[in-house]
């Protein structure tokens, strides 16, 4: 199995799609680059809930995937 299944996910402008956010440490707001749309970090995770949910899904059947594998090469081995 794996040591590492990391994975980045783009969130998205719920607005026009963009990709890149500018963000103010003094600030809990966050702003969409290319339509300004002003927003919270919540509020875009939230916008992005069924891309994220599609990320999880696909990394939870890798990770049942490789160890269905692991455990059909430890059951090998003792035949």
């Amino acid at each position: 199995m794996k040591d590492d299944y990391g994975r980045s996910i783009s969130l998205q402008c719920p607005t026009c799609g963009g990709e890149s956010f500018e963000h103010d440490e003094e600030k809990p707001d966050i702003k969409c680059v290319r339509c300004e749309r002003v927003m919270t970090k919540d509020e875009l995770r939230e916008a992005n809930g069924a891309r994220i949910e599609e990320e999880v899904d696909a990394l939870k059947a890798e990770v049942f995937k490789d160890v269905k594998a692991d455990i059909s090469k430890m059951f090998k081995k003792w035949k």
